[in-house]
């Protein structure tokens, strides 16, 4: 008998147990439910994420070609050159006619005029009569992004 009522008592405690369990999941349930949602706010501390240089319209040559840019393009365009001038004889390029470096007509620094195309690859200008006549107007080389 009283192995009887030991077992009803822990039928009654577990019951009791599990009614209390189901109330608490129940309010908090409802006030999940109740509670207006707010959207997360961000930290005023946290840093913003910046776009690359590049993504920005504001990348140098140097953000797109690493830091020995001068030495690439300068092999880049002068290679460009000796090509156009094949395809075409009656363009004539200086350095390459002249057989001298490509700094003897133009300056290739951080001031070197240029535009990234819409593959992000620069596009190098060079004002009209400074590496071929003229009348040839302003020449640009397009020059393949390196994938570093």
């Amino acid at each position: 008998m009283k192995k009887a009522r030991l077992q009803t008592m822990a039928l009654l405690i577990l019951m009791l147990c599990m009614l209390f369990l189901t109330a608490c999941g129940a309010s908090a349930a409802e006030q999940d439910e109740e509670a207006p949602e707010t959207p997360p706010q961000e930290s005023a501390a946290a840093p913003e994420t910046e776009e690359p240089a590049a993504e920005r319209g504001d990348a140098t040559l140097a953000d797109l070609l690493g830091e020995d840019y001068v030495t690439y393009l300068t092999e880049t365009i002068t290679m460009q050159m000796g090509n156009r001038m094949e395809k075409n004889p009656e363009i004539r390029y200086y350095p390459i006619e002249d057989n001298a470096p490509l700094s003897d007509y133009v300056t290739i620094d951080e001031t070197t005029k240029f535009e990234v195309d819409e593959e992000g690859n620069p596009v190098i200008f060079f004002p009209a009569g400074t590496v071929t006549d003229e009348a040839n107007g302003e020449q640009s080389f397009r020059i393949p992004k390196l994938y570093q």
